[in-house]
């Protein structure tokens, strides 16, 4: 009888432990992008698809997540609750017409708890159960990671320690007739120091989405800043501030960590899956 109880006990621990180690399984649905932009999303070097692949593609090097598909997929969340507003808007004409509002107020369309778009959805807030039961099902996931570009270019808006300095003065020539730095005498010797700096940036919302209640559980805002900078001493220049290509893959390679490192540190610490 005790080594029934014992083998019974033992094989709780084991059941339970395998549970809790378990990876949460999720899918990455492809970003939409909210920006100027947006009309790039059907080639492989937009925004949006950038994003979902190296965010997904940090997943996977976790090997902190149990992953069905390694692509991102092509559900626009923002079209499917594009037609459940189209539908809410009939139900509100039908009010119109009749004189009745009740039910039109009294929807779910006005829980606070109903978040009123993808763009907007907050940790707590609720996206249409149907629609991430559905995506979830069809695809052995528990959470759908999805994600908004809000913001992509240049600005004061990227960091507000970023800032754009021209005609600065020369404080090394004044510095070198202090101390006597034979370096920095002779960058006083040009006289005027230029720097010129320029940055690119990509910021964007990052949100994990319960698949059963379609519920907000994690949210995340970030900003993905590279900056590069001209000196100009006159008749010697270093480096560039054009904005390239390169700047912006920068860019985008920081939003894509920061979001990683957000996910990952909450996710040891508990307080998501």
């Amino acid at each position: 009888m005790r080594k029934i109880i014992l083998a019974v006990i033992l094989f709780a621990a084991i059941l339970f432990s395998s549970q809790a180690n378990a990876s949460p399984s999720v899918v990455m649905l492809k970003f939409s992008d909210d920006t100027r932009f947006d009309a790039l999303n059907g080639r492989s070097d937009a925004p949006a698809i950038q994003l979902s692949e190296r965010i997904l593609k940090r997943l996977a090097q976790s090997k902190k997540f149990t992953l069905p598909s390694l692509e991102p997929l092509d559900e626009d969340l923002e079209a499917r609750l594009y037609d459940e507003k189209v539908s809410e808007y009939a139900d509100f004409t039908a009010a119109v017409n009749s004189g009745n509002y009740n039910a039109f107020f009294e929807s779910g369309g006005f829980s606070e708890k109903k978040a009123q778009s993808i763009a907007t959805a907050q940790v707590g807030q609720i996206i249409t159960p149907e629609i991430t039961q559905a995506i979830g099902a069809a695809h052995n996931a528990d959470y759908l990671i999805q994600g908004t570009i809000i913001n992509l270019g240049t600005g004061d808006w990227l960091n507000e320690n970023l800032e754009f300095i021209s005609g600065a003065v020369t404080q090394y020539a004044s510095v070198a007739a202090a101390y006597g730095s034979n370096v920095l005498g002779f960058l006083g010797n040009f006289g005027t120091i230029d720097v010129q700096t320029k940055g690119i940036g990509v910021q964007c919302d990052v949100r994990v989405i319960k698949a059963a209640s379609g519920e907000v559980v994690w949210s995340k805002r970030v900003t993905g800043v590279a900056e590069q900078s001209l000196i100009d001493l006159g008749p010697v220049a270093f480096g560039h501030a054009d904005v390239s290509y390169s700047l912006y893959e920068k860019a985008v390679n920081k939003a894509v960590d920061k979001i990683a490192e957000a996910l990952f540190a909450d996710m040891s610490a508990g307080k998501i899956f």
